[in-house]
């Protein structure tokens, strides 16, 4: 995933702080955890959206702790 797509599916934009950006992924966690969708047709989608979350939130972090020791 690309840094920018990894902002857009957080909700948040590249000049977010740290806090900002770990607020957005709780709370889309929250909201698409495959525990909230057990026995749920949608449970499926929802581990897809959470799995995309966990991707999004790495990249991130990564791109910023790569960007942080090379300063």
């Amino acid at each position: 995933m690309n840094l920018q797509d990894a902002y857009a599916v957080l909700g948040v934009s590249p000049n977010a702080t740290d806090d900002e950006i770990k607020t957005a992924y709780r709370e889309k966690a929250r909201k698409y955890h495959p525990d909230n969708y057990t026995d749920n047709p949608l449970s499926d989608l929802a581990q897809e959206k959470m799995q995309e979350i966990n991707e999004a939130y790495d990249t991130i972090v990564h791109a910023r702790q790569a960007g942080s020791a090379h300063t």
